[in-house]
């Protein structure tokens, strides 16, 4: 046992001299030496707010399309008050340039009233409100004038109408008078 003791004390190769060698573990397939690969963490995605954040910086940089959209996915986010509220104010106000007047900007109106309707204690649903109402009246005053174009159309045409006419009016007396004049002509011979 001494022996033993000696000869696990000066480690597993003075073993292995005095009771030959053992049986080889098995060894594990050769690999090459590639590093492993590589692999990227998954990075959480940004939170709304450094969201409405990066879409402040882009429309402070000019980038009023990117800042639209990045506005928008917030907008359809899961609801966050003080986010959610002011990125769907900025993505109305957006919305604007890409509307028709004459339509009434319908999808920034929409937007809108989303804001005020889920929002209702909020800074940007007050200036929503304001906004809105304008929007409105604004739209309501261009269907009135397009309503007030289309009968001065009207008047014009009926106008040049009658003006013709009136031409052909003239016309027509000025012959009258010359018949007139003619056959008075010949009643006195």
């Amino acid at each position: 046992m001494l022996i033993l003791f000696a000869l696990s004390s000066g480690g597993c190769s003075s073993l292995k001299t005095f009771l030959g060698p053992g049986p080889e573990p098995p060894r594990a397939p050769e690999q090459s030496h590639k590093p492993p690969p590589r692999v990227t963490p998954v990075l959480p995605p940004k939170s709304i707010a450094e969201q409405l954040a990066r879409a402040r910086e882009l429309l402070q940089g000019g980038k009023d399309d990117a800042a639209r959209e990045l506005f928008q996915k917030i907008g359809v986010e899961k609801s966050l008050p003080g986010v959610t509220d002011e990125a769907l104010f900025h993505q109305g106000l957006l919305s604007l340039k890409y509307e028709s007047e004459a339509a009434g900007y319908p999808q920034s109106r929409q937007i809108m009233e989303r804001l005020i309707r889920d929002y209702p204690g909020s800074v940007w649903a007050i200036q929503a409100t304001t906004l809105n109402s304008i929007l409105i009246e604004h739209w309501q005053d261009e269907v009135a004038l397009a309503k007030v174009r289309r009968q001065l159309k009207t008047l014009k045409e009926s106008n040049v109408s009658l003006s013709r006419e009136n031409k052909e009016m003239h016309l027509n007396i000025g012959k009258l008078k010359t018949l007139e004049q003619e056959l008075e002509l010949k009643s006195r011979r």
